[in-house]
Order: structure tokens, then C-alpha cells, then sequence
């Protein structure tokens, strides 16, 4: 209070702590026997009302109130609503006008009050009661009261327009008593002091929303922003639940009803707009938010889920329910929350929507990224994702799709990198469009390969998680590699290799020249490399040298992929570009991944050269490590390892001269057994190369291939029984030309995998089967169909036979009867009484039972087809 002066008041009346500036104008009114507008009057501002001080007071008015009663213009003002603009109400600028609250639709500067508190200290009340977030008294641990009990209107307590029934009593007109009186307006007169309120549990949830509340309306400047960012948080999360209260009832956790006792078990009324601004419909909404806000309470995250359900219910039959449209109403109200509303709608969304939004990442973000920035970050990822990487996303477990298909992992790799760009976009940049950044063009295929080949009943959470936190750290990192820039410069006509530098290490290290289709892989080497793709030339799209290709990314060497990345290395330093050969974002950019695959850091090194050098099958090193073949091929690029040198005319190592493969049996097996090469290898579990580079060493000659005739085929297929496959690889040439040839010459093919006991032993009768016997004892089930073919004399009909052969049906038994006759082409029985065997037939029987006497001879019968 600053000194007396001759222009003071001659009485002072101090204001309470936190009081309302129009609580203390009423209040000094009635001490000098006036009312507010009176002493507004006194003091030079005419025609000012009170309660548009507590709004807001400008400077002149400050100067007035202060001259006349002492206070400083800092209290005064800390007296009006003005130090919570911003934060709980919102001033329109320069002007005494109250917009929208940001919270409750609490217009205007009505207050609430609590009866207790206007009995004590005779009708004054703080500033706070004007606020939308205030709804308790922790003093006297009530909820407020908005209404007169008698009127049920605002009771507006310190508008006094003359001196009436005394403090803490509604001023409001009384409609009922103005129509009876004479008088021009009858004041309500009510005494709020006796309204009843509602008790508050004093340790319970409500109060303690509230303190916490009072904490943040008192916010320092510093603090002010973080307060409303929560605020704002606080209001979106108790809108949805005061609706989940009405809407859903039966779905809230159980902490939602024990708010509701608090606030006494009864459920306050709606208005129109479903926005709740009574202090019980703040209570309830404040307490339940502050439990959805902050971690703590053990109905934390179901109390934000039951929230989501409940913003559903606000929804109109055309609005969307996807991810984006459901998100995207938090944007404006509490864009902070939107992260976690993301994540919380993370299961109901596909993974393009997963990876948009990064709704499985720890850190989901709504999508702000403009075409623009995500070819940018295109011009940072391979069109094959890094092989690293790919390893921790490829399952290690294949599925059904994959068991019954070969794995397209070029087109997985793909797939992964194109989705890798749908993080943070723009919606019109979808799959079909991102891919083609990158120059992947097999859209359907590339989507294909990763949704229902590889991801086929599998969660898509590692995934999505990891693609979208390699996106961020891409944006935010960058990458040493520009691979626009290599795509535009790289292609398979203008990639070359350094034949002469290759024959010197070739030379060096005994190695075979490989023919021209070396030369055409390690060219597609070098070019994935530089730009990681895989292009190849249109004379290279064919299946061997796919092949080749598949088994070069495992069995190259070391010392071939060094002198590879060295020949990318010159193609870079003849363009002036100054970037590493191959580059993979570290591990520390993702957080929290456990993929479906394997991490290259967890693969031990010196185990894995163990069985590269001691193993080279690429499927028995990953049945060791319980792997893939695909995961073994992605290690080797990702380390540059690979099988050891092996040369093609030098002396092999010792240890490879041992059991089968020492000179004097591999020397017996090949010379005087007659094997092939493809029957040692088999037997010494090794390749058949090994076999053939230790038999020139020892300077065996090589028995040349066989000619392919019709003889030469029938007599290896059909007497001898081999399969296809041997002879495949014993004539030198593919499967197709020799299932071609087959076909062309007459010779019926056995159906894959039916190489049955009694093929075997036919091999070996005393005098070739004949062509009959041959059709019967084809395929599957020909233990069963000579039996059969031998039982049925004898009997009076195929009835009878059926009744003891085949189970009574004597249908099935004709129709198999009949089919093996349209095999063998002639029939084998009499229609006649008893059924006897035609001469042809006779004959095949009596072969039937030879073979069926060796059969059982051989092993037990349940063991043949």
C-alpha cells in the first residue's frame, strides 16, 4: 500500500489472498455503506462495471483505483483475469472481451463458488472461482456450485446495483418476484451460504486433479508454455471421457466409476454441443484425464483406451475410422497427445498406414514430410535394402508360401526399401509411387514379396518399426552416399572389370577362369555395389545365370570380393566422387528391435569361417546356425566373407585326401566300380568339382560324358531305374532338354519322387521285365496293384474278390482292374466263372509273383509302395 495521500479513500480494506478484484470492490462498497458502481463512481470511472475490471483493467483505471485506495497497479492486476490469458481464458487483445476458453466453453467471468467459503468470509471470493479449471474447494474439500438454488442461474454474488440483503447472496432478477412487485427489478436474494455441495474425499482422485491443476495455473513465465501444452492435453482427454460416461459406460475402467463416487455417484446432464462446463462435469473429466496424462495409476493405459473408444462415439456415420482420420481430430486440440493416440491405434492399421504414421515406432509422429524431402531421402537408400538390414527383417523361420516357393529375396530387399520411403509422406505418395524413386518398377511384386510371401501371418511390428525409425534417422543423419546420382552414372554398359588385373589374382591364386558368365556376374557385382541394385542386361535375364548368381553371393572369396569393391572403388575415382564403396546406418538408429531375423553382430566370426572353410553347402552352414540360406548369402555380402580359395588344378589340401576321397578308393570307386562323379560325391559328402580336380591331380582320365541317345536313356531310366536327376548330371545337360527328349522318344516319365523297392529289384530279375510289368510296377502303390493282379484268379466274380481284396466294393475293384488293363494294354482276365487269367495275362502274373518273391525277400512288404 503506498502513503496516504489527500485524494485516498478515508477508510482501507485490504484485499484477501487471491481475491477477485470485483469480490473486493463489492466488498469496499459495503464498508463505505455504497454499491460497487457507487464507489466506481467515487473514485473517477463513471459508467465502468466491475466485473469488466476482472477481466481486464487498463492503465488509466489502474491509476484511478490505485490513487484512490493505495494498491499498486501489480496487485490489481493480479487481481483480474489478464495473468491467465493464454493459459485458462483467452482475452481478446487490446479490448475487455472474453473469446473462446480454451477449456469447458467457460465464457465470461461468472464464477463459481463454494458456500462455506462465502460464509466465512463474508460473501468475498478468489479470482480462481472465475477460472474454467477450478471445481473444488480444498479448503472446505467441496465441489463448487455454478447456479442459485433458487433461480438456477449464475448467482453473479458481487453485482450488487444497490444495497440489498447483504453479502454472499444472488443478485440475480427473480423473474417470479418482478412480475408481482411494482418495483423495476427484484433481486433474487438467495443465500448461497446455505447452498449444499458436494463433499470431497480429501486424499481422493478429484482434489488431487485439482492441486495439480492450481499448480499449473500458477505456472512461472518460463513455465507458462509447457502448462498450456498440458492444459490443452488435459481438456482434450476430459471432453472424451465425460462423453465415454454417457456413451459407453459399461466399458470404463473400474477408476472412472470410483471418479464418479467421489463426485457423488450421479452423472450430470449434457448440453447440446456434448461440451460439459459445469465444475462436476470439470471434476469428472479433469481427474479422469489426469489418470490418462501421466503414468502412474495401474488404469493409465486403459483409462486412454477407453478414451479412444469414447471419441468414437463422437463421430458421424460419414466420418472415417482409419489410423489418419481418427488421429487427426487430436491435431488441433492437443497435438502433443497424438503421438501416443497413434500408437494406441498402431493394431488396427495396415503396415503402409504403420509406416506413415510410425505408429509402431517408439516414437510415431504425425506425417510432415513433403514430396520433396522424401526424394531426398530416396536419393539415400539402395533400391536393394542394405543386405545388414535385410538380415534383422528376413524371418529365420520360412513360411508355407515360402516352403512351397522359392524366396524372392531381391524382391523382398526391394519391397523393404520402398516402403522405407512411405514414413512421414505426403497420402499421395503411396507404394506405387515411391518405388519407381528408387527405380523399382515390380511394384506388385516387390509389395507381394514382403506382405504374403515373407510376412504372410507374421506381425508386421519389427518391420514397421524399424523401416520407420531408419526413415527419421535418415532424414536427420543423412547418408555418405548419394545413390540418385550412382543410379543416373551406373549402368550394366558402361560397369566394366579389369580382365587383366583379374587373370594376374586368377593366376595367383590357381583359380579357373569361369568362362564368360564370370565375367557377366562379377560385372553385376560391382554394379550392385555402386548403386544397390540388381540390373542386369537383358542377354542376362535367363535362370542360370540367376543361379549363378545365387550361388556367387555365397561361394565368391574374400580376396575376389577385395578386388570386386576395389573395381567399384576406380569406377568412383574416375567420376570424381568421393564416397565409400557401400555404406549401412549403425545399429544404434534403431531402438528396441526384435525382428523375425538375425543381427550380423550376433553371428560369431570365427564359427562362421569354421564352416565356411570345413562346410560347403550353403544350406548345411544354416542348418548350423539355425539360419536361412538366404541369411548365410546376406552375411557374406554384408562382411565380404565367403568360401575359402579352392584351386582348380593345384594340389588340393590334405585333409581333403582322407576316407573315401584317398587315392587308392577314390581310384576303385571311379576305375573298377564305374561310378560317377555325381555317386563319389554323394558317398564322400563333398561337390562332384572336388571329385574331379582330385582324379586330375592324380592324373586319372576322365571317362567322357555319355551321348544321349534313346538306347542309352532307356536303358539307364527304365532297366536300370536311375533317376532323372542322375542322369542329368552325368550327360551334362539341364533337366528340361532331358524330360524333352524323353518325352519325344516315347519313354513314359515316373512321377518326381517315385522310385519305389520294387523299381529296384526289377533292376536286377534274372531277364528284363517286360513292357506290361514295367507299367505296372511304375509309381506309387505297385506292391498293391501286382498283388492285386495276382489274387484275383480264382475267385467266381469280382464280387466275391472284392468281398475279401478290396473291402466289398466291388466297383472300385472292376475301375482298378480296368485301369491296370488300359496300362498294359490287353486284358488280363476272363469275364467268366470262376475268373481265370487270359494267356497274356498269365504271363504277366507269373512275372508279378517272381518280382513280389524278391520284394519279400528284400524287406518287410510295409516298407514298399
Amino acid at each position: 500500500m503506498s502513503a496516504w495521500t489527500e485524494s485516498r479513500l478515508p477508510i482501507f480494506l485490504a484485499p484477501q489472498p487471491g481475491e477477485a478484484l470485483e469480490s473486493w470492490i463489492a466488498a469496499y462498497a459495503r464498508r463505505l455503506r455504497t454499491t460497487s458502481d457507487g464507489f466506481l463512481d467515487h473514485i473517477g470511472l463513471p459508467r465502468t462495471k466491475a466485473a469488466s475490471l476482472t477481466i481486464r483493467m487498463f492503465a488509466h483505471e489502474a491509476e484511478a483505483i490505485g490513487r484512490a485506495t493505495g494498491l499498486p497497479r501489480r496487485e490489481l492486476e493480479s487481481m483480474t483475469l489478464e495473468p491467465y490469458d493464454g493459459l485458462a481464458v483467452t482475452l481478446v487483445n487490446d479490448r475487455r472481451r472474453m473469446a473462446l476458453a480454451p477449456a469447458w466453453r467457460f465464457g465470461g467471468a461468472r464464477p463459481r463458488y463454494c458456500p462455506a467459503c462465502l460464509h466465512a468470509s463474508g460473501g468475498r471470493g478468489p479470482i480462481a472461482w472465475c477460472l474454467p479449471w477450478a471445481f473444488a474447494c480444498p479448503r472446505h474439500q467441496v465441489l463448487l456450485v455454478d447456479s442459485c438454488p433458487a433461480c438456477g442461474r449464475s448467482p453473479k454474488p458481487w453485482r450488487e446495483r444497490r444495497l440489498g440483503p447483504g453479502p454472499s447472496s444472488c443478485t440475480r432478477d427473480n423473474p417470479e418476484l418482478l412480475a408481482r412487485s411494482a418495483l423495476r427489478r427484484v433481486a433474487c436474494g438467495a443465500d448461497l451460504t446455505v447452498t449444499p455441495a458436494v463433499p470431497l474425499p480429501a486424499d481422493g482422485l478429484v482434489l488431487t486433479a485439482h492441486h495439480h491443476l492450481t499448480v499449473l495455473l500458477a505456472s512461472v513465465p518460463a513455465q507458462r508454455p509447457a502448462a498450456a501444452t498440458e492444459l490443452r492435453q488435459l481438456y482434450a482427454l476430459a471432453r472424451r471421457a465425460v462423453r465415454g460416461l454417457h456413451s459407453i459406460p459399461d466399458q470404463a475402467p473400474p477408476v472412472a466409476h470410483a471418479v464418479l463416487a467421489e463426485c457423488g455417484g450421479t452423472l450430470p446432464a449434457l448440453t447440446r454441443d456434448s461440451s460439459p462446463h459445469d465444475a462436476h462435469n470439470a471434476a469428472l473429466g479433469a481427474a479422469i484425464a489426469r489418470i490418462a496424462l501421466h503414468p502412474g495409476h495401474r488404469d493409465h493405459e486403459a483409462i486412454f483406451d477407453w478414451i479412444l473408444a469414447a471419441d468414437r462415439t463422437l463421430l458421424t456415420p460419414r466420418q472415417k475410422t482409419n489410423i489418419g482420420s481418427l488421429a487427426a481430430r487430436w491435431t488441433r486440440t492437443a497435438p502433443g497427445l497424438v503421438p501416443r493416440v497413434l500408437a494406441q491405434l498402431d493394431v488396427q492399421a495396415d503396415l503402409h498406414a504403420r509406416l506413415r504414421y510410425g505408429s509402431a515406432s517408439p516414437t510415431p509422429r504425425w506425417p510432415n514430410r513433403s514430396a520433396e524431402e522424401i526424394r531426398r531421402r530416396a536419393a539415400m537408400v539402395p533400391a536393394l535394402l542394405w543386405p545388414g538390414w535385410t538380415m534383422r527383417l528376413l524371418p529365420v523361420t520360412p513360411t508355407a508360401e515360402q516352403s512351397q516357393n522359392r524366396v524372392r529375396i531381391a524382391a523382398f530387399r526391394r519391397g523393404c526399401a520402398s516402403f522405407l520411403l512411405l514414413t512421414g509422406g505426403p497420402p499421395e505418395l503411396n507404394f506405387e509411387r515411391v518405388g519407381p524413386l528408387l527405380g523399382n518398377h515390380r511394384i506388385h511384386t516387390d509389395r507381394d514379396a514382403v506382405e504374403r510371401r515373407h510376412y504372410q501371418g507374421r506381425d508386421h511390428t519389427p518391420l514397421a518399426s524399424a523401416l520407420a525409425q531408419l526413415a527419421y534417422a535418415l532424414d536427420e543423419h543423412g547418408s555418405p552416399i548419394d545413390y540418385a546420382r550412382r543410379r543416373a552414372l551406373f549402368t550394366p554398359d558402361t560397369v566394366t572389370v579389369d580382365l587383366d588385373a583379374y587373370t594376374r589374382l586368377r593366376t595367383q591364386h590357381n583359380w579357373s577362369s569361369g568362362g564368360s558368365d564370370r565375367t557377366s556376374v562379377m560385372r553385376w557385382y560391382i554394379l550392385a555395389l555402386l548403386t544397390g541394385e540388381d540390373r542386369r542386361s537383358p542377354e542376362d535375364q535367363r535362370r542360370p545365370y540367376t543361379a549363378r548368381i545365387r550361388e556367387f553371393r555365397f561361394q565368391a572369396p574374400r580376396e575376389l570380393r577385395f578386388f570386386l569393391r576395389e573395381q567399384a572403388q576406380h569406377h568412383l575415382t574416375r567420376h570424381a566422387i568421393s564416397e565409400p564403396v557401400t555404406w549401412e546406418p549403425p545399429d544404434e538408429w534403431v531402438s528396441d528391435l526384435r525382428g523375425p531375423g538375425a543381427s550380423p553382430s550376433a553371428i560369431d566370426p570365427e564359427t562362421f569361417q569354421h564352416l565356411l572353410a570345413t562346410t560347403e553347402s550353403v544350406h548345411a552352414i544354416a542348418q548350423n546356425l539355425n539360419l536361412t540360406p538366404e541369411h548365410v548369402r546376406l552375411h557374406c555380402e554384408a562382411t565380404d566373407t565367403g568360401l575359402p580359395p579352392r584351386p582348380a588344378n593345384g594340389k588340393p589340401l590334405a585333409d581333403c585326401r582322407t576316407g573315401l576321397l584317398a587315392p587308392e578308393q577314390l581310384h576303385d570307386l571311379y576305375e573298377n566300380q564305374q561310378l560317377s562323379l555325381s555317386h563319389i560325391a554323394h558317398l564322400a559328402s563333398c561337390s562332384p568339382a572336388i571329385v574331379r580336380r582330385l582324379l586330375q591331380h592324380d592324373g586319372v582320365l576322365l571317362r567322357s560324358r555319355p551321348t544321349v541317345t534313346r538306347d542309352w536313356l532307356h536303358h539307364e531310366y527304365i532297366e536300370k531305374r536311375r533317376s532323372i536327376m542322375a542322369l542329368v548330371r552325368e550327360a551334362g545337360i539341364s533337366h528340361l532338354r532331358l524330360t524333352q527328349l524323353a518325352k519325344q522318344w516315347g519313354i513314359l516319365l515316373r512321377a518326381p519322387g517315385h522310385y519305389s523297392t520294387l523299381g529296384t529289384l526289377m533292376a536286377v530279375l534274372p531277364q528284363p521285365p517286360s513292357p506290361a510289368l514295367q507299367a505296372v510296377a511304375n509309381g506309387t502303390g505297385a506292391f498293391r496293384r501286382l498283388k492285386l493282379i495276382v489274387s484275383v484268379p480264382g475267385y467266381q466274380s469280382f464280387a466275391a474278390a472284392a468281398r475279401d481284396l478290396y473291402d466289398g466294393n466291388d466297383t472300385a475293384l472292376r475301375q482298378r482292374v480296368l485301369y491296370i488293363e488300359r496300362s498294359v494294354g490287353f486284358p488280363i482276365y476272363h469275364r467268366a466263372t470262376p475268373l481265370t487269367a487270359t494267356e497274356r495275362g498269365q504271363a504277366l502274373i507269373d512275372e508279378a509273383r517272381h518280382l513280389l518273391r524278391a520284394a519279400s525277400e528284400a524287406g518287410p512288404a510295409d516298407r514298399l509302395q
